[in-house]
């Protein structure tokens, strides 16, 4: 199968591998991919193979995006982060859905942390 994902509207994406679920091989993995737009619209791709999940992940990585376990985001789409505890991490916004509810995000402390300095740099 051959695909295209436009990298330069995506905000986030949520990795599953067989360690998440057990249901997950390596010829069909799961990605859920966050794209900006006039809202945020949240993608199930199913059935990626290993080496385009990584793939996908180290290209996201290069432009700076932040990971947390599984999740990437993107620094420049957080709205508003908020740390609930350093242990435990906090929760990002990363825009508005079609129901103009805040699309939410948690990530864990390190995450939080590095997402923080990010913003900070500007």
């Amino acid at each position: 199968m051959e695909r295209f994902i436009n990298i330069d509207r995506v905000v986030a994406v949520q990795m599953t591998t067989p360690e998440d679920n057990p249901l997950v091989t390596d010829a069909s993995r799961i990605m859920d991919v966050w794209f900006n737009g006039p809202a945020i619209r949240k993608q199930l791709f199913k059935k990626v193979s290993r080496a385009e999940q990584e793939q996908f992940a180290a290209n996201l990585l290069k432009r700076g995006f932040v990971q947390s376990g599984n999740l990437l985001i993107n620094p420049r789409a957080v709205l508003f982060a908020e740390m609930e505890n350093h242990l435990l991490g906090g929760v990002i916004t990363i825009g508005f859905g079609d129901n103009n509810r805040p699309v939410e995000l948690k990530v864990k402390g390190q995450a939080f942390s590095d997402l923080a300095a990010k913003l900070a740099e500007g």
